[in-house]
């Protein structure tokens, strides 16, 4: 299997692209808000983490908000990217290469985020286990994967019953942006590891609830419909039953 790092170095130029399409902007706007929430819950001037957190997206809001933030990947291309759009900011991001195999020794922080990552990584505890110690007492670590439920309904909209009922068999979810297989990570399989290093399920959220099951993308481009669509989606993130369905879920947890 080609290594990760290799995957998304590269393939910037597409990622670039991909933060600036509708439903990228949606994702970040919801994740920047239910970051807003939890660091409202822990303090001000927070250390944090973005483990994985290549182009610092998530984290830059965080920045900008005055948390003292790491930026820690394994490519230096995506770091640099990092830099480059907190620069582009006006605000500043610490960068370090490594990932959740090898980590440094960073010590413990306030609030840790692994977005997007855990989908690439074998299943098991072991790096679950790796941020569990990142996390200090009392602390909270902030988990996004993509939604295995939402993968199924997203192609029974586009493509029919046929192909949801092949989706909802695959145990893997090729991901076309980066041309790599993915491994379906189930709520609770992830809050079950969760548990296990230690760390208790405070909230959930879900992001792409509404737009997933929109199939007129040409719409999503128009400012008053985005607008309209972020608004459900900020109002839904957090609502039964609809955080069920989304494209990717979100969980915080705590250390005691």
């Amino acid at each position: 299997m080609q290594p990760v790092t290799d995957v998304f170095s590269d393939r910037l130029t597409a990622w670039r692209d991909y933060t600036s399409s509708p439903w990228a902007r949606v994702r970040y706007a919801v994740v920047e808000e239910t970051l807003r929430r939890e660091t409202s819950r822990l303090g001000t001037k927070l250390r944090i983490p973005d483990v994985g957190g290549g182009d610092g997206m998530d984290a830059l809001p965080l920045a900008t908000s005055g948390h003292d933030v790491t930026v820690l990947d394994q490519s230096r291309g995506w770091l640099d990217e990092a830099e480059r759009r907190a620069r582009a900011a006006g605000v500043r991001v610490r960068t370090i290469e490594g990932d959740l195999s090898s980590p440094p020794d960073l010590g413990e922080f306030d609030l840790v985020l692994c977005h997007f990552v855990l989908q690439y990584l074998p299943a098991g505890t072991r790096d679950l286990a790796t941020l569990a110690g990142f996390v200090r007492s009392g602390g909270t670590l902030s988990v996004v994967v993509p939604n295995p439920v939402g993968m199924v309904l997203r192609q029974l909209v586009t493509s029919g019953p046929a192909a949801a009922m092949a989706e909802l068999g695959a145990e893997s979810k090729h991901a076309v942006l980066v041309d790599h297989d993915i491994r379906k990570v189930e709520m609770g399989e992830l809050e079950d590891g969760l548990g296990e290093v230690g760390l208790s399920v405070l909230r959930r959220y879900r992001s792409r609830i509404a737009n997933d099951l929109l199939t007129d993308n040409d719409a999503k481009n128009e400012a008053d419909y985005f607008d309209d669509l972020l608004r459900l989606e900020l109002a839904l993130c957090d609502q039964e039953p609809y955080l069920r369905i989304g494209g990717m879920y979100q969980v915080i947890a705590t250390k005691p």
